[in-house]
């Protein structure tokens, strides 16, 4: 679907704010007509594959058609208006957030309905939900008893209700009741609280370790059912809603959590089972490389110039932690001029350098390019990221919003 953001940012004046592009007078939306190619650019620079990108796209749009359930993927991995629109396009039934600030600006760019997998409590932000343009839809969790009166308080004289989902978690975890006991206490306050309304039921399996590893899986299976049976408590406590939501599904384990939902008892209205797989857009070379259970195609690189080669086997690059995520995995080398660069590793970054660990395969003013793991803190880092070819033309360009 066409939503105004898209519009917005691609009449977006280029200019040197947007630090890996080359001088042009142009707009983001001419980035791709130009003929650059990536290292016509300013390096270094994310990029992302346009094949891999709708490669995934499909694959994971075909999955949930299969399978029966909506996408409501989150939008705050790449906080980008061009691949929000691209995923409603694929049929995403809503975009994910996890701050009020990132729901506003979705709702600026035009999401007609969002999911704020996160519990709101700040009255700036409660009192923006409630003034809200009454078309948007918005959902929101809640976990106790505290969280369900200030959202009360805010939407108790709004003239709208805040459809409100209760959010089950695990001892050591995040956010979440600990309990299904507690999580029912929440239920039944969210549905005596003026203001609210009882949507359905939460989780985010990614608490536990995302390398699908037998206990893990385990762990996963046993959370993803105890929120179905959540849902059935839940049933009987809201009122004359037509349709209840239960929603979990991060990046590593959606099957996990859809196999666990398979046979839920019948209840008296309608389930829409709902994951927010939002990673398998970009897919990477790391984190979700190791954990996704689907045939994704890495759709991240960064690029960056090798700069100096001062001592034996030791490649400084044009790159660091101002350019690329390091919070789970380093950059891995993928190739370079001449060719795969199976034996290189990075294992140091500062702020704006890369020591690149390598066998006389790299040389000053070689550009090698990088696969990345996780995209949510690679994203952060570029206002504007090219969209590139299969033979490295730039034909395209998002914007970020971060």
């Amino acid at each position: 679907m066409s939503i105004p953001g898209v519009e917005r940012s691609a009449a977006e004046p280029l200019g040197p704010h947007l630090r890996n592009l080359p001088d042009h007078d142009g707009t983001v939306g001419d980035v791709g007509g130009i003929g650059w190619h990536v290292t016509d650019l300013l390096l270094p620079t994310l990029t992302l594959r346009r094949s891999a990108l709708d490669h995934n796209l499909a694959l994971f749009a075909r999955w949930c058609t299969e399978v029966g359930v909506d996408h409501a993927p989150h939008g705050k991995t790449t906080m980008s208006p061009q691949l929000v629109a691209e995923q409603l396009d694929a049929g995403a039934w809503a975009i994910t957030a996890a701050t009020v600030a990132q729901a506003r600006l979705m709702h600026r760019w035009g999401v007609p309905r969002v999911l704020l997998a996160n519990e709101v409590v700040d009255p700036v932000g409660l009192r923006w939900l409630a003034a809200a343009d009454p078309g948007f839809e918005v959902y929101v969790l809640a976990d106790g008893a505290a969280g369900v009166d200030r959202m009360s308080a805010a939407f108790a004289d709004a003239g709208r209700t805040l459809p409100v989902l209760v959010e089950l978690g695990v001892p050591g975890g995040r956010a979440g009741a600990r309990t299904r006991e507690e999580a029912l206490a929440v239920a039944r306050r969210v549905a005596e609280a003026p203001g609210l309304e009882l949507a359905g039921v939460e989780c985010f399996e990614g608490v536990y370790p995302q390398d699908r590893a037998e206990r893990s899986l385990a762990q996963v299976d046993r959370f993803a059912a105890d929120l179905a049976a959540l849902l059935v408590d839940v049933d009987r406590l809201a009122g004359d809603r037509a349709e209840l939501v239960l929603t979990a599904g991060g990046s590593a384990y959606p099957d996990r959590v859809v196999a666990a939902w398979q046979d839920l008892p019948p209840l008296s209205r309608s389930v829409r089972k709902v994951v927010r797989s939002g990673g398998y857009l970009t897919h990477d070379h790391g984190l979700l490389a190791r954990a996704a259970p689907f045939d994704l195609r890495p759709a991240m690189e960064l690029w960056a110039y090798v700069l100096s080669t001062p001592e034996p086997g030791l490649a400084i690059c044009g790159f660091g932690k101002r350019d690329a995520p390091y919070d789970v995995d380093l950059p891995t080398p993928l190739r370079g001029p001449r060719g795969p660069l199976d034996g290189c590793t990075v294992d140091k970054l500062n702020d704006q350098h890369a020591f690149v660990r390598h066998a006389g395969e790299l040389a000053v003013g070689d550009v090698v390019a990088f696969g990345l793991s996780h995209p949510c803190t690679a994203f952060e880092k570029w206002p504007l990221v090219p969209v590139l070819d299969d033979a490295d033309t730039v034909v395209g360009a998002v914007r970020t919003y971060f």
